[in-house]
């Protein structure tokens, strides 16, 4: 009796262990779409163009800030699919001359391509502003300047409120994601960041700890989780 419990034991731990190891190469390509989803594809691609932004990264900022639904506002009112304030839509759609000509509507913050490309605006200047490093630029965006500064005196981001403080490793993690899942819908271009809303800042290289382009289906399968353990989002947690 004993050696058949053992036997049994031993083929239903195999048995858990085949199927879990299943699940884990499986379920990231059958999931991607509901974890990752990615809309507005050729908005981010045009947008990201117009400023040198990495498009993997604008996507995951969209993801975090309103899971691509363009009609969101919170409780603050930052507005559409970047969550830009009303103020700052204004500011930037009336003063970027990359955002002119581009088929945008600067009375409607909520109309996708614009709001996508003002968020992009944004992002970009704040690149600009703190040479090119994407987390400094990441707390601006979410805390604004003085918690970037902050972040930067000390390199550490323990002096910041919970929220900013786990805003880019998140964004940064899901971008990984995005990087891999997406590489044929989000070309990385290599091309560095040229410029803010203004058009004046200096070329600054991208930092290599997140330039990563995954590109194996084993790549893709660990991004994918790693993605969604250090990224839980807030949709999947309010």
């Amino acid at each position: 009796m004993t050696k058949r419990i053992i036997v049994q034991s031993v083929f239903a731990v195999v048995a858990v262990g085949v199927l879990g190891l299943g699940l884990y190469n499986v379920l990231p390509f059958i999931l991607a779409d509901e974890v990752y989803p990615l809309d507005y594809v050729t908005e981010i691609n045009q947008c990201a163009d117009l400023f040198g932004l990495d498009k993997p990264l604008l996507a995951a900022l969209i993801l975090k800030e309103s899971g691509f639904n363009p009609s969101a506002v919170s409780r603050a009112g930052a507005m559409g699919l970047t969550q830009v304030m009303p103020a700052t839509f204004r500011g930037i759609i009336n003063r970027a001359p990359e955002l002119q000509g581009q088929g945008l509507d600067p009375n409607n913050p909520f109309h996708p391509k614009t709001n996508i490309c003002a968020g992009a605006a944004y992002l970009a200047g704040a690149m600009a502003n703190y040479g090119g490093d994407w987390t400094a630029a990441l707390i601006s965006y979410n805390g604004g300047d003085a918690a970037a500064q902050r972040y930067l005196a000390s390199r550490s981001t323990a002096g910041l409120v919970a929220e900013t403080r786990a805003y880019a490793p998140k964004i940064l993690a899901a971008r990984e994601a995005y990087a891999s899942l997406y590489a044929d819908q989000l070309p990385l271009t290599g091309s560095p960041f040229t410029g803010g809303a203004s058009g004046s800042a200096q070329p600054a290289p991208t930092p290599a700890p997140v330039t990563i382009k995954v590109q194996t289906r084993a790549e893709k399968v660990k991004a994918f989780w790693k993605g969604l353990i250090s990224n839980p989002f807030q949709r999947y947690v309010d």
